[in-house]
């Protein structure tokens, strides 16, 4: 009898744990079936949708709700290699925009020449990047770069009047803010996978500057100071402003056609 009663007993307390365990995986797999619908429905969400949902002061410090994205990374290691970034741009920059100071040069003066120009120790920052889809018109990736910079160049001009008088004008306190846009093109199977960079000023927010003749002062020569900054002005417009670019090959080729006819020289 005591053998029947332990028989009856382990084949009840078996049904149980098989009962038990049965309704235990029953109930996992409902709450994963419920949780793969909720992610299901968070891939599904707009951006909309999740403000509705968190507000911006809860998100995390990675969540990005916009097409520019935060560049603190670029700058941190821009800074590093500034030095080296500013010799290189300060050649590019002078070749690029003294032919322009020629052009522009105001009637009062005879000639406007750089005799010094670099960029400073303070490198610019970089404020929001996105990418423009067909920016470049086909087989290339444009990106927008917005730029701050409040700079201390190192930056001289030798002027000589037509009544013979020669100034040399310091360039200082420059700040400015804007947006570049770099275009990668032509895609190409060889690495970098780009045959050459185009690079232009498409939308210039400020522009400010400080003028100083060197051992003077400028006010006392009447119309100098705002006929030389309306030409560095110019020129800055007429150099690199969009839809003017200027073109880095990386590989070689001919990329002549990357710059509007109108604005080959």
């Amino acid at each position: 009898m005591a053998f029947v009663a332990g028989l009856l007993l382990g084949i009840a307390l078996g049904l149980a744990l098989i009962v038990g365990f049965v309704r235990s995986e029953n109930a996992r797999s409902k709450r994963r079936s419920e949780l793969a619908t909720t992610i299901a429905a968070f891939a599904r969400m707009s951006v909309q949708d999740s403000r509705k949902i968190l507000p911006a002061e809860l998100y995390p410090s990675w969540v990005v709700f916009t097409q520019r994205q935060k560049l603190t990374w670029l700058n941190h290691h821009l800074t590093k290699i500034w030095p080296y970034v500013n010799e290189a741009a300060s050649q590019l920059i002078k070749a690029s925009v003294e032919p322009i100071l020629e052009q522009y040069t105001p009637i009062i003066l005879s000639s406007l020449k750089f005799s010094k120009f670099t960029l400073g120790t303070v490198a610019p920052q970089f404020t929001g990047v996105s990418v423009v889809e067909d920016g470049g018109g086909g087989n290339g990736i444009t990106l927008e770069l917005e730029v701050n910079w409040d700079g201390n160049p190192s930056i001289i001009l030798d002027i000589n009047t037509r009544v013979g008088v020669a100034l040399p004008v310091q360039v200082k306190n420059i700040g400015f803010t804007g947006v570049f846009r770099l275009i990668f093109k032509p895609l190409v199977d060889e690495f970098p996978c780009f045959g050459a960079v185009c690079f232009s000023l498409r939308e210039k927010k400020k522009l400010d500057l400080t003028l100083k003749i060197v051992g003077g002062d400028i006010s006392t020569i009447p119309g100098i100071y705002s006929a030389i900054e309306d030409t560095i002005r110019d020129a800055v417009e007429d150099s690199i402003t969009w839809p003017v670019r200027k073109v880095i090959p990386i590989l070689p080729g001919d990329y002549r056609y990357l710059i509007p006819l109108k604005y080959l020289k």
